[in-house]
């Protein structure tokens, strides 16, 4: 026979439990603008998922609470009473209970010994993962699209770009966010953000493969680029080239490198096919 009983305290376990190892690992985990600027993940879960977890069983736990005692009124009310069975709130163990309960709620809320040196314990575990994880230029710079982070960081966008393409980071644009590229990629927005600050190798005079000397029209012919969308983009940064001008023309107007400029109109035609 089906015992509803059995099937509330069986959920009710089952509940308690994974809240009980969600609500460690919450414990142990690193802060928000740590977690989601380096991908941090326990058995393939970050900790949003973790939180959502928590929350979640935590409803499950409390609806089964309550039909646990609604099926156990009965007894809860035997729990009240005295040793006449007459029913009365000041029994020994009501009154231990309640005054153990406010001893966690007042302890925590004043910072009473042990409970102070307990949130003190959880704080510098927290902080352990910043220390061991690169910082974010500011505040949830995940959340950020690439032209909003070269502003906000003083970078040159063409230069992020072209970075960006020569690590072979697919599908980078302008209005996505970091964390979107990250996750497209495989990779974490820390990842991205040590991508973008890496120092380009030095390069002679002859390098670039001789990039600088084609005009607009011919490197979209070699490269195959759409020719008006770089002329427009171009113009949006600040220079009216035309089809004649040359790579590097455009790119000292801009203040980059001719190979960089190249970079960046090549992922015009990979974002138009796209």
């Amino acid at each position: 026979m089906y015992s509803l009983r059995r099937f509330i305290s069986l959920c009710i376990g089952f509940s308690f439990l994974v809240m009980s190892y969600t609500g460690i690992i919450l414990f142990l985990s690193p802060k928000g603008r740590v977690a989601n600027w380096t991908n941090w993940e326990i058995l393939g879960l970050d900790k949003t998922h973790y939180t959502h977890l928590h929350v979640t069983f935590m409803v499950l736990f409390l609806v089964g609470m309550l039909f646990h005692i609604y099926l156990n009124w009965n007894a809860l009310i035997n729990y009240l009473m005295n040793k006449s069975r007459e029913f009365s709130l000041f029994t020994k163990e009501f009154l231990l209970a309640l005054g153990l309960n406010l001893l966690f709620l007042f302890g925590t809320l004043y910072y009473w010994v042990p409970f102070e040196q307990f949130l003190d314990f959880q704080d510098e575990i927290k902080a352990s993962w910043e220390k061991k994880a690169d910082q974010a230029p500011y505040g949830h710079a995940e959340l950020s699209s690439l032209e909003e982070f070269s502003q906000r960081t003083n970078s040159n966008v063409i230069t992020i770009m072209s970075q960006l393409n020569a690590h072979q980071i697919q599908g980078a644009t302008l209005t996505k966010s970091i964390a979107q590229i990250a996750k497209e990629n495989g990779k974490s927005p820390a990842q991205i953000f040590d991508i973008i600050n890496t120092k380009p190798q030095p390069q002679s005079s002859s390098s670039g493969g001789g990039y600088g000397k084609l005009t607009l029209k011919e490197a979209s012919i070699q490269q195959a680029f759409e020719l008006e969308k770089a002329l427009q983009i171009i113009h949006e940064k600040g220079f009216n080239a035309t089809e004649n001008s040359t790579l590097k023309e455009c790119a000292e107007a801009l203040h980059v490198k001719p190979i960089e400029l190249l970079e960046l109109l090549k992922t015009i035609q990979t974002k138009e096919s796209k």
